[in-house]
């Protein structure tokens, strides 16, 4: 009988979804550390020739995580509906982003979203998002975001179909 119990309880436990396999590291604590130092100085070019407010339309680029906008009344919008900013935090984090475009005759291009992580060095995080989701001209769902205890400075960019610039700085204190 206790053979047949264990031999139940090790099948639940190998067929039951690991929680940590749900989450993923957006930032490490080594990195977060490394990026926020005198020392990430080195990592950042010398000269930022992707600093503009060049139009993304022109040669249907996307922006940089140090692009920035030239008319914010213009541009699209992003929303953070979750989590609550202003407040602290506690990982893992689920994300929710919607993109508000400015009017229908210029969609969102999904493939132009940036999500940047500002500190000493700035690092693009992008390809760590885009390749758990799907970025849609609505926005995007991202669960069981790993984010070590500390504050920490995101830049979020979007650009429409006109090559206007979307940005939202946010910063998520974790506890």
């Amino acid at each position: 009988m206790r053979t047949w119990i264990a031999r139940v309880i090790l099948a639940a436990s190998l067929a039951a979804p690991s929680m940590a396999a749900d989450t993923f590291d957006l930032v490490t604590e080594s990195e977060a550390a490394a990026w926020n130092t005198a020392q990430s100085k080195a990592l950042q070019p010398k000269e930022l020739k992707d600093f503009s407010t060049r139009d993304l339309r022109d040669d249907n680029s996307a922006p940089t995580c140090h692009s920035t906008p030239d008319n914010d009344a213009d541009n699209p919008q992003i929303r953070i509906l979750a989590p609550p900013l202003g407040r602290s935090l506690t990982a893992p984090l689920d994300i929710d982003v919607q993109f508000v475009p400015t009017g229908s005759a210029a969609p969102i291009r999904p493939d132009t979203f940036r999500v940047c992580y500002i500190g000493l060095a700035t690092m693009d995080l992008t390809k760590r998002i885009t390749d758990r989701v799907t970025v849609s001209e609505k926005g995007l769902h991202v669960a069981g975001v790993q984010l070590p205890r500390g504050r920490h400075h995101l830049l979020l960019l979007i650009a429409d179909r006109r090559g206007r610039l979307g940005r939202r700085e946010a910063l998520f204190d974790i506890y």
